[in-house]
């Protein structure tokens, strides 16, 4: 099996990150010069492991910080 695991902060964590980066690309005329509406990051992994194998488990205890972020599993060819 094949999976894509994407993690991203729990809303209403502060992404101070993302907000950084969003200011400086609106603040600056060669970049999004006040065009971007919003921004936000996030972090994904592609797993290929056997078919009984727990990638629920292994993004739960491993992969995401289940505090402040949440997870979501794509099964892909």
């Amino acid at each position: 099996m094949k999976y894509r695991v994407e993690i991203r902060l729990r809303q209403g964590v502060k992404d101070i990150e993302s907000e950084a980066i969003y200011q400086a690309a609106n603040g600056n005329p060669e970049l999004a010069d006040g065009q971007l509406i919003s921004l936000s990051m996030g972090k994904w992994f592609e797993v290929e492991c056997e078919d009984d194998f727990d990638i629920s488990a292994l993004c739960t205890k491993l992969l995401a910080n289940t505090v402040i972020e949440k997870f979501e599993i794509q099964e892909i060819s």
